[in-house]
């Protein structure tokens, strides 16, 4: 059985473009995810899965430089499909889909949800958005045939656009489990989605990367203590 870890990643967003390639620490965003995606033992191979399209080109250069790392290329409208090519050219038996957005996962938590997905032989689990864990720690873990069998039967661009809501809407053909926290720390923003969460987290990791580089959920409740401003809002 072969898990692979698969990053979509884009230079083209549009509140921050560029923003995969930004430094953290000294080096780019995608490197450091990479980096944590490293630490999770039951991940077999990981692949950035990158838009057609131009404007790419910094980040593919990049990705081809890394050390094990494969690279595929997909429609950038239809994650679905551009989820299933990444998972059928590295041969995957599970995907675990990861964003280039959330450069401060926590591998510990992840490993939670990979062992009840196992146990309880699931087909989609997943850490949703507003699950009380920090913002910027999702992650989902689809079966590669159940993905691909999905792929095969949508046709709607926008189902297939936020194609995981055709999971949690069927949780009888898709056993499944969705992983939360309490209480409630998604107010602990760490996604990378505005010039001011780039400011937020470069400064989180400049303070916590250089003593732990592996920095998990009790250093940033920590960090939140000592610099409660640091997580303000900026709604």
């Amino acid at each position: 059985m072969t898990a692979t870890a698969v990053i979509q990643a884009r230079l083209t967003s549009t509140r921050l473009p560029g923003k995969v390639m930004l430094p953290l620490a000294g080096e780019p965003v995608i490197f450091r995810i990479v980096e944590r995606l490293r630490r999770i033992a039951s991940i077999d191979q990981i692949c950035v899965s990158v838009p057609d399209g131009d404007g790419q080109e910094p980040l593919l250069e990049y990705v081809e430089s890394l050390v094990d790392v494969h690279l595929t290329r997909g429609p950038e409208e239809d994650i679905l499909r551009r989820l299933t090519m990444a998972s059928e050219a590295t041969g995957a038996d599970t995907v675990y889909r990861f964003w280039g957005d959330c450069p401060a996962i926590d591998p510990a938590v992840c490993d939670k949800l990979i062992a009840i997905y196992h146990r309880d032989k699931l087909t989609f689990a997943t850490i949703p958005d507003k699950s009380g864990y920090p913002g910027g720690y999702e992650f989902e873990i689809v079966n590669a045939a159940c993905l691909r069998a999905v792929d095969a039967d949508i046709q709607d661009a926008e189902a297939r656009h936020v194609f995981h809501n055709i999971f949690t809407a069927q949780p009888g053909r898709f056993p499944q489990f969705h992983l939360r926290r309490r209480p409630y720390l998604s107010h602990l923003r760490l996604l990378l989605d505005t010039p001011k969460d780039y400011q937020r987290l470069a400064r989180i990791f400049s303070i916590l990367y250089p003593a732990k580089s592996a920095f998990g959920l009790a250093e940033i409740k920590a960090l939140a203590r000592r610099e409660p401003a640091l997580f303000v809002s900026d709604a």
